[in-house]
Formats: structure tokens, C-alpha cells, sequence
């Protein structure tokens, strides 16, 4: 009787092990897929060249961005802007709260560039 507790006792601890083991291999493949994710991100949006010509309408606007948490949170927000079709230029910064956006006038908007954030959960506005 005795033995049958403790065998017990070793199948039930076993098994929370692997419980264990299970979720901390869950939490590191999340992990590296996230660093991935975002390494990815930050290379592509500097190899990025956009070239304008001199008939492009090219404006700069500042937008006000409430929401920001840390520094990732202006990296992928300026990923996010570099990648919407007409923009320029994107640099977002976390310290000052806000975005400056250069873009193309012809084709996308002020309205547009405020969407994109807005769209990622966050709160913008254009700066007057």
C-alpha cells in the first residue's frame, strides 16, 4: 500500500514536470518568434530607400501620440508609418510623444498617417 502511494506520488510529480518543462518551451519558441518578429522588423525598415522626384508634393506633418509605453512601442509605430504607401520618411519618438512624417500628398493624407497609428491602438492627432 505504502509503495503504491509513493509510485503515485512519483507519476503525479513526473507529470508536473513535463507540465513544466511544456511551458517554459511554449514560452521560449514565443519568445524568440517575437525577437524575430521584431529583428525583422527594425532591418527592413532601414534598408528601405525611397526615391522622390521633383514633381512629388512632399509635405511633413507632426503627430501628437498618446499611448507609448516604451521605446518598442515608437519602433513598430515607425515600421508601421515607413511601410504606408506615400511616406517618405517616419521618426517616432517615444521621449516626445509624437511622430514627424514626411510624405507624399498625392498619395496618401494627414487623415491616413493619423489612421495607421490609431489603427495599432494608440491615440494620435495631428499637431498644430
Amino acid at each position: 500500500m505504502i509503495k503504491q502511494k509513493e509510485n503515485k506520488e512519483k507519476v503525479i510529480k513526473s507529470r508536473k514536470n513535463r507540465v513544466a518543462l511544456f511551458v517554459v518551451i511554449i514560452c521560449t519558441i514565443v519568445a524568440i518568434s517575437a525577437l524575430a518578429i521584431l529583428m525583422r522588423t527594425q532591418f527592413s525598415t532601414h534598408a528601405t530607400t525611397t526615391v522622390t522626384t521633383a514633381s512629388e508634393k512632399i509635405e511633413r506633418v507632426a503627430i501628437a501620440i498618446e499611448g507609448m509605453s516604451c521605446s518598442g512601442c515608437a519602433n513598430g509605430i515607425q515600421a508601421m508609418l515607413r511601410r504606408t504607401e506615400g511616406v517618405a520618411s517616419a521618426d517616432v519618438s517615444y521621449e516626445r510623444k509624437e511622430a514627424i512624417v514626411e510624405y507624399n500628398a498625392e498619395r496618401t493624407t494627414r487623415e491616413k498617417l493619423v489612421e495607421v497609428v490609431n489603427n495599432m491602438g494608440y491615440k494620435a492627432s495631428v499637431k498644430d
